[in-house]
């Protein structure tokens, strides 16, 4: 069984001015870096093996500073675990955007589904190379929601920048143990390795719950 660290990038300037960024190659600004600096700050004590991330810059940055801050062994980045590309949507306002398309239906957008399963691949991926090990998995605050709402069943609200959630994976079995640094609660659910949709998603969940 491997354990898996899902920790979202720092803060980027198109976070703070409320941009859609998703596969655009945005960087860490020096709150995102300070944030990566403390992403682990008050989590459980856990002795991480291996930190793995997403190729864009702001996720590569994070998992190198929390690898290098914590002795644990940076092994490379995989491109599926890239975030939603959102189309004609990247760099432009989200409110601006949301109101021309609703339902987040934009030109050009990923579907989530398809997000979601290559998400849930790289993880049974990882979970062969690093069996009966703890692994960090930096990657974007959307593809981290949509995985965690699918093992739950749940829709859950926005991912913050640096937060760490837990889900442990073996097989046809996941099963979610915190979300953002919030314990969870939820029994462990089967799916069979390689399905897709593992586990469906609606196109509501594109929208954090609450917003």
């Amino acid at each position: 069984m491997t354990l898996f660290g899902l920790v979202r990038h720092g803060q980027t300037d198109y976070n703070l001015r409320g941009l859609f960024q998703g596969s655009s190659d945005i960087p860490l600004n020096a709150t995102g870096r300070e944030q990566a600096h403390h992403a682990l700050d008050g989590a459980p004590d856990i002795a991480w093996d291996a930190a793995v991330s997403s190729p864009l810059g702001r996720a590569e940055e994070t998992g190198r500073i929390i690898a290098e801050d914590h002795g644990i062994p940076f092994v490379g980045t995989d491109p599926r675990l890239t975030e939603i590309d959102w189309g004609a949507a990247e760099g432009h306002d989200v409110a601006e955007m949301e109101a021309r398309y609703p339902g987040r239906a934009f030109p050009g957008r990923e579907g989530l589904q398809a997000v979601a399963d290559r998400g849930y691949l790289a993880l049974d991926d990882l979970a062969e190379r690093f069996p009966d090990q703890n692994v960090l998995v930096v990657a974007h605050g959307t593809f981290i929601r949509l995985l965690l709402s699918g093992v739950t069943g749940t829709h859950l609200p926005s991912i913050p920048n640096g937060a760490l959630s837990l889900l442990r994976h073996e097989g046809e079995s996941w099963q979610v143990e915190m979300i953002a640094g919030e314990a969870a609660e939820d029994p462990a659910r089967t799916a069979p390795v390689g399905a897709s949709p593992r586990f469906p998603l609606s196109e509501h969940h594109l929208r954090p719950y609450g917003l």
